[in-house]
């Protein structure tokens, strides 16, 4: 009995110091891979913009009305599902579509020194249906 309750301790223990230091960022202070979504245009012409890390960090940026905020903690484990997507869809090798409208939505991918953007919203223009799908994904973590 003692046995057990000293290696549960140590679990716990061990599983607090992981989730602490864990480093933790900020939009000045970036990881080298982040995935960049949002939406905009539209009447009033707001942006906003979301940022999400592989250690599942989400941030949530809007250009009208300037706040920029921590908006919510993910797994890592949801957010690698979603970086190993967009690493199979192989973004940063598509070639760029850059087709907005009035009202418009993207996908930034970046990974170091390189980045690709995607952005969609003009009718004569659809994007490729697992871009949809994979920004469908990444606007579901911005849900309360």
């Amino acid at each position: 009995m003692q046995n057990t309750i000293q290696r549960l301790l140590l679990l716990a223990i061990f599983s607090m110091a992981v989730a602490y230091c864990s480093p933790q960022y900020t939009l000045d202070r970036l990881p080298s891979k982040y995935l960049r979504f949002g939406s905009g245009g539209g009447v009033v012409g707001e942006t906003t913009t979301w940022t999400l890390l592989p250690n599942g960090q989400l941030f949530r940026t809007r250009i009208l009305q300037p706040d920029t905020l921590e908006w919510k903690q993910h797994s890592r484990r949801a957010a690698r599902r979603l970086f190993q997507e967009a690493e199979a869809m192989l973004l940063l090798d598509r070639p760029p579509f850059e087709h907005p409208g009035n009202r418009y939505y993207f996908i930034e991918w970046t990974e170091g020194e390189r980045s690709q953007r995607i952005a969609w919203g003009r009718l004569e223009h659809p994007v490729d249906s697992t871009v949809e799908a994979l920004y469908q994904r990444l606007v579901a973590l911005t849900r309360p």
